[in-house]
């Protein structure tokens, strides 16, 4: 399976893209969201705009996985 496939769950991001991002160590939504913008804008084919994009793209996918995981936990232990 091919690991830069999740990462073409962002708008703008096919395989070429997708590759890059895995070449550069940005192989997992999760650490496309802790990016610096700077560093993904070292990678051939990505500009600023895009840049935001996805980092934005990644942030809320990472941030309601946390919500949904996180959620179910507090509402079993009562807090």
């Amino acid at each position: 399976m091919k690991k830069h496939t999740e990462l073409e769950k962002l708008k703008g991001i096919g395989e070429v893209l997708s590759q890059r991002l895995v070449e550069s160590s940005y192989d997992t939504i999760a650490k496309v969201a802790a990016a610096e913008e700077k560093g993904l804008e070292n990678i051939a084919g990505m500009n600023p705009q895009k840049v935001r994009s996805i980092v934005t793209q990644a942030r809320k996918m990472t941030s309601e996985t946390e919500k949904n995981k996180h959620t179910w936990s507090k509402d079993k232990s009562g807090r």
